[in-house]
């Protein structure tokens, strides 16, 4: 009787490239919050996401988090299926990339006058690459990576 182990092949891993840029644009873009939004008179004294929004930054901040956990390969509650992360992760990388687009067009009244910096571009790249991947998963793009023996 043949064992099992010697005839049995390595199944290759697979990945969604939509979902691995959905991680990267969310870390991406929570990231960001930590970081100088506006730069401060004489690029002095810059203020964060944190300090120059009143609620937005929390908003976002939930959407990338929400955003990692719907794309990682986790197990979900039958309510939390597949089928909901399906639905809903098209729609947090747009949703993110409003509030980012919006805050470039018209700065919140704490930071009214202040230049753009480093994090609110980072943001804003972030929330495009989150974006693209929810697209991308939604056309259920993958790569699969296999290795051979030799």
């Amino acid at each position: 009787m043949a064992t099992r182990s010697a005839s049995k092949q390595q199944r290759p891993a697979e990945f969604s490239l939509g979902a691995a840029l959905v991680v990267v644009g969310a870390a991406a873009l929570l990231a960001s919050l930590f970081l100088d939004w506006w730069a401060g008179p004489f690029g002095e004294g810059g203020v964060s996401a944190w300090n120059g929004f009143e609620l937005a930054d929390i908003l976002l901040a939930a959407l990338c988090v929400i955003a990692i956990l719907l794309a990682l390969p986790l197990p979900r509650p039958a309510m939390l299926g597949d089928a909901v992360a399906e639905r809903w992760l098209p729609w947090l990388g747009p949703a993110a990339l409003v509030f980012v687009v919006v805050t470039l067009l018209n700065d919140p009244p704490a930071v009214h006058g202040l230049s753009p910096d480093v994090g609110i571009w980072l943001g804003l790249g972030g929330a495009v690459v989150l974006t693209g991947g929810g697209l991308l998963g939604r056309a259920r793009i993958s790569v699969e990576i296999s290795s051979r023996s030799s």
